[in-house]
């Protein structure tokens, strides 16, 4: 049994890629070092066997829903792409990224990238709220919006609703909860960023010194703005190993450039830091340090995430 994959948390309404492979699983359960922070200054600190991290019950369930259409982000969307993901971060821990990859193949690993970027439990729960809310609701800037379009289109003034809350009632009392499972099921596909990073050179670096990298609850680290010759992106899938995706090789061999153990502090570094709630480690040799680093500079939101902050950086 190696250290090379971190575990991985259920099949269900998971949120942190800290997956493990076929082999390792059938071995002895390996505990995980979580830290958490609970609020302002409180960090606790525990050992998790690894099924017991990485998800929230009910995660993508909306209110006003019950049984499978509670349940329709998880199980028509999130788990069978996350399943796809498994098997393709399997070849990624055997066989790195070489070799022929199918354009399903590529997305299914872009897309859960990108899903990182926007799913956390934060994320999740603002969408929900935000989305049902607005639409249950609509505003003076969504009301403007929903006319100017039927001023565009003047031949729609015949058979639309003259304004957006009565189209909004004719639709039934839960539209906006039946929305936001809608957009839910869209908001990890970003079509512009999953086609940046799937044309990216890929490749898979195992890290043969003394330290290990970590990863949490924002485990995705981005250098440079997507569109930059120098974008570079990182993924910790194991103590020892690390996924990387470049606009270039060169922008690959220069994260190396002053060693492994400098590469591992500074991904360490920024994918602690960025956390919201939650890191985890192999074991506690980071204690103090994860201690005063952990979310010092959260990730922003789903949100912020897609009205700009870099969805086209």
């Amino acid at each position: 049994m190696t250290e090379q994959s971190f575990p991985a948390p259920p099949a269900v309404h998971h949120y942190i890629p800290i997956f493990y492979s076929k082999r390792w699983a059938s071995g002895v359960p390996r505990m995980l070092t979580r830290y958490a922070l609970w609020r302002p200054g409180v960090i606790a600190v525990d050992r998790k066997a690894p099924k017991g991290v990485g998800w929230e019950l009910n995660g993508y369930s909306f209110d006003g829903f019950s049984g499978d259409e509670a349940e329709a982000v998880e199980s028509q969307l999130m788990k069978p792409k996350d399943d796809f993901a498994s098997r393709m971060l399997c070849r990624l821990e055997t066989s790195g990224a070489d070799g022929h990859w199918t354009d399903d193949e590529r997305y299914a690993w872009t897309w859960f990238l990108v899903s990182l970027l926007v799913r956390g439990p934060e994320d999740v729960r603002s969408a929900k709220a935000n989305i049902s809310s607005d639409w249950e609701n609509p505003n003076k800037r969504m009301e403007g919006r929903y006319q100017k379009l039927l001023a565009e289109f003047p031949e729609m003034r015949g058979h639309a609703h003259p304004t957006l809350k009565e189209y909004i009632a004719s639709m039934g009392r839960d539209y906006g909860k039946r929305l936001g499972v809608k957009i839910m099921a869209d908001m990890a596909d970003h079509h512009e960023i999953s086609t940046r990073i799937a044309n990216m050179h890929w490749q898979v670096r195992t890290i043969r010194g003394g330290r290990r990298l970590l990863t949490s609850d924002r485990p995705v680290r981005r250098d440079y703005p997507f569109r930059s010759k120098n974008s570079l992106l990182t993924l910790p899938i194991g103590p020892k190993l690390a996924f990387i995706a470049a606009n270039s090789r060169d922008a690959i061999d220069r994260s190396f450039r002053e060693g492994e153990d400098v590469f591992v502090q500074k991904n360490n570094k920024q994918i602690v830091r960025q956390a919201r709630q939650f890191a985890f480690a192999f074991d506690d040799s980071d204690r103090e340090w994860v201690e005063r680093n952990l979310a010092k500079e959260a990730q922003r939101g789903f949100f912020h995430f897609i009205r700009g902050t870099g969805a086209r950086s």
